[in-house]
């Protein structure tokens, strides 16, 4: 393997996992084992997600654009998910809905 390739991705991991550990860091959180959970979610998150918004936003961003992206996925992609998941759990039904209505064409009574 090409060792640039290798070096980018090395930075790429390691600015998802540093963007996992900022909010961690930065938080109140007493549970060690939460944490770690974090951490590896928020990294998780970065590694899978920051290349698929690079790929279809930036196609040919350098390395630190890339790395930029993992970081601010890795750190705020937990706190988006759980806004997403709210979302849909308090207003899911009436959005689902008006897709639907406009996909089909409203109401058919």
């Amino acid at each position: 393997m090409d060792t640039m390739l290798m070096f980018t991705r090395f930075w790429l991991l390691l600015a998802a996992i540093g963007g996992a550990v900022l909010p961690v860091a930065l938080g109140s959180e007493s549970s060690r084992r939460r944490s770690i959970v974090q951490v590896v979610c928020g990294a998780m998150m970065a590694i899978f997600l920051a290349p698929a918004l690079e790929r279809h936003f930036m196609p040919d961003s350098p390395a630190e654009i890339q790395a930029g992206v993992s970081f601010l996925v890795g750190c705020f992609g937990l706190r988006l998910t759980i806004i997403a998941q709210r979302l849909i759990e308090n207003r899911g039904e009436s959005i689902a809905n008006r897709m639907i209505d406009r996909i089909a064409g409203g109401d058919p009574k």
